[in-house]
């Protein structure tokens, strides 16, 4: 049935009618059931359909074959996080009108989709998933199941943590690329939902280990510790060998984006230890490991982290500390990162507002902790704020932000 639906495009490529195609050679019916595929045609008729298109139908059927398989390669490169092919395999795509086909459009688009969240450019990610949403009704299973996958990913590019899991929860068991449970832990480990982002990080694990992605296998192994440390500080010297022991396979692979992302968690690990110097000491490894391709977002979180670190143990001046977060602040305001108010707090600290700071932490920063998802963070500063009310008298203040936090909290006993 593939030549019928390759002598359709060809003859759609040609501007021709199908009666102008079939004239001399079959009847226009025939010709239309051919290019649907729902009837029996001889090789001849094919033959002659494809000499007067001007193609050698042996020659398509390779090329069809041919696409097929550098589509499912580079879904691979992808999954695998081989850059230099994604652009390879991209550009060689790029060349086959035949991805246009019907059988191709969807899945290239899809994965044209994902290579543009891979590098960052969700817009032009949404432009292509606009497109495919208006068609879900053609979808084949496998198609849908690709399309909620990636329109995961989108959601969770534009930090929509709860749109991610819906999307991805609806893939069924029979898409078979395993993958998109690791981005449906990073999504659960986003909105701090610690068990299921241990149980769906333990199954993305095994399938990258299945399919010997080592570089996956590093993510899932860094995300399932932090989930180990979520709640309660998992032992320090259990937690600190095991980041060793990922630290060397970084290095066997030459991956210092993960090796950053190690040493940062680290950094933190210490920090809630109160193991400053220790804090400061893994913080700097992550700095030392940014590059100018080290995208702004992770190296901000770790200045974040380093920064307090020192400013808790009082590790460094308080010239360089107002330096650092003044050289934050500025680079998170360009970059639009939510970063931003973290080194607000760090200046309005450094500096002895406190006024100022508990304005800036009660009117800017929670609202914007609470509508980029951040949780932690949230009710870090919301208990931070209410022992301020309780130390200055401002019992009225206090009482509402209790009363609310309460309102608002779930009761695990009774399950309400």
């Amino acid at each position: 049935m593939i030549e019928g639906k390759l002598i359709k495009f060809h003859r759609e490529e040609s501007g021709l009618t199908q009666e102008q195609l079939a004239q001399g050679i079959c009847s226009t019916t025939h010709l239309s059931k051919i290019e649907r595929g729902i009837t029996e045609y001889s090789s001849e008729i094919t033959n002659l359909l494809a000499k007067r298109l001007g193609v050698d139908m042996a020659v398509e059927r390779s090329r069809y074959e041919s696409l097929q398989h550098t589509l499912a390669v580079w879904n691979d490169a992808i999954i695998m996080i081989r850059t230099h092919e994604i652009h390879q395999l991209k550009s060689e795509i790029e060349q086959e009108p035949l991805r246009f086909l019907s059988d191709f459009f969807v899945q290239y688009h899809l994965l044209l989709a994902r290579y543009h969240l891979f590098f960052d450019n969700p817009s032009k990610a949404k432009e292509i998933l606009n497109i495919i949403e208006n068609k879900q009704d053609s979808l084949s299973p496998f198609e849908h199941n690709l399309f909620l996958h990636v329109r995961g990913i989108y959601y969770y590019s534009m930090r929509k943590f709860d749109c991610c899991i819906q999307a991805l929860k609806q893939i069924d068991d029979e898409y078979p690329n395993a993958e998109y449970y690791f981005h449906l832990a990073t999504a659960y480990h986003s909105i701090h939902s610690n068990t299921f982002a241990y149980y769906y990080g333990q199954r993305a694990l095994q399938f990258f280990q299945k399919s010997l992605n080592i570089l996956r296998v590093i993510d899932s192994e860094i995300l399932i510790l932090i989930q180990l440390n979520a709640k309660e500080p998992f032992d320090m010297e259990q937690t600190k060998q095991q980041y060793d022991k990922l630290l060397k396979v970084c290095e066997s692979v030459n991956s210092m984006e993960r090796a950053h992302k190690i040493h940062n968690n680290l950094g933190f690990e210490y920090f809630r230890r109160k193991r400053y110097e220790e804090s400061k000491e893994s913080y700097e490894r992550a700095l030392e490991l940014t590059t100018e391709k080290t995208p702004a977002s992770s190296y901000l979180v770790t200045l974040s982290g380093y920064i307090l670190s020192c400013m808790k143990g009082c590790l460094l001046p308080k010239s360089e500390l107002i330096q650092l977060a003044s050289k934050g602040l500025k680079l998170a305001e360009e970059n639009q990162d939510p970063t931003y108010a973290f080194f607000e707090i760090y200046l309005l600290t450094l500096n002895e507002k406190e006024e100022d700071l508990y304005t800036y932490i009660e009117k800017t920063a929670l609202p914007h902790f609470k509508s980029t998802g951040n949780q932690l963070m949230y009710q870090h500063y919301e208990r931070q704020l209410f022992l301020y009310y309780v130390k200055t008298g401002q019992t009225e203040k206090g009482f509402q932000l209790a009363s609310e936090k309460m309102t608002n909290e779930i009761s695990y006993y009774e399950l309400e």
